[in-house]
């Protein structure tokens, strides 16, 4: 079941969300944002706060968070109208890419500055894994069925090295980075699939959750898929659309205060995307069978 964050969980966090004149964020004329592909609300909340409140601050419209955690919820919310924008991965996108407006499609940069993304596949070091086929009849975490790189991208590697994930993994899905890195260090699952950045990127988070990034290590990536793309619901007035798709253009990796608006939510920025070219660029990277 999709979840939002309720108001009381979101002060409890963060505080507040305020924008001009001291405006509370919980007004009725809100638009709301689904995020995918992440199912924990909690940890989803906290990294995109510092946008929410950015959005707020520039547009005066408040926005809130739903985390859809199955393909068939988001679309309820879409047919429904409940949903204004969301952030997703490709793959997804390119299912429901009816029901969004292209001309306000945008790319994200990925943390090293491109606009690509792919999963690595991680151990704990003593457990001398070393292969996929060593995991055959073993416990591997994915992240949700609405994640690219965790789910669709590593089903793709784990079946260009002969390791079919239904027949010879006892597969489960997860849920963030965080979640899964924590089930392989606590030794509740044998290997998981994470997001490329993570390992390097959040050293401190991992040892807040009691995670030792050295007893970990990568043994496979997956093959690389454009990144996640925002874009507004069809239906979405043109104006309040525009408002938040300029302030997303706007995100300035190099002045600090903004950067750190983007570090929390683990991108360098937001570019303009060609609806056209974005899924061409999907369809080339997805195998033949699946396209």
């Amino acid at each position: 079941m999709a979840r939002v964050l309720p108001l009381a969980l979101a002060l409890a966090l963060v505080g507040p969300i305020t924008g001009p004149a001291g405006q509370s964020g919980n007004a009725p004329d809100g638009l709301l944002l689904a995020v995918l592909p992440c199912s924990n609300i909690e940890t989803t909340f906290k990294k995109f706060y510092p946008l929410l409140s950015y959005l707020k601050a520039e547009t005066g419209i408040p926005v809130t968070i739903t985390v859809p955690t199955e393909l068939s919820e988001f679309e309820s919310l879409i047919k429904n109208g409940s949903v204004d924008f969301a952030l997703q991965d490709p793959h997804t996108y390119r299912q429901v890419s009816k029901d969004f407006d292209g001309a306000t499609l945008l790319q994200t940069v990925a943390l090293n500055g491109t606009t690509a993304q792919s999963g690595v596949l991680i151990v704990r070091r003593e457990r001398g894994l070393r292969s996929l086929a060593d995991l055959r009849g073993k416990t591997v975490m994915f992240g949700p069925r609405t994640s690219t790189p965790k789910w669709v991208a590593a089903r793709m590697l784990f079946e260009a090295g002969g390791v079919s994930v239904d027949r010879h993994l006892r597969a489960v899905n997860g849920g963030c980075c965080e979640d899964i890195a924590f089930e392989v260090f606590v030794r509740t699952v044998d290997a998981g699939v994470i997001c490329d950045h993570f390992l390097a990127q959040h050293e401190a988070r991992q040892k807040e959750l009691g995670v030792d990034p050295a007893s970990l290590d990568v043994i496979g990536r997956t093959p690389a898929f454009p990144t996640r793309v925002f874009a507004a619901r069809r239906g979405v007035p043109a104006e309040r659309a525009g408002a938040v798709i300029a302030a997303l253009l706007r995100l300035d990796a190099n002045l600090p205060a903004q950067a750190a608006v983007l570090k929390s939510a683990e991108i360098r920025g937001f570019v303009r995307a060609t609806e056209q070219a974005y899924l061409a660029e999907v369809a080339r990277a997805t195998p033949a069978g699946q396209r």
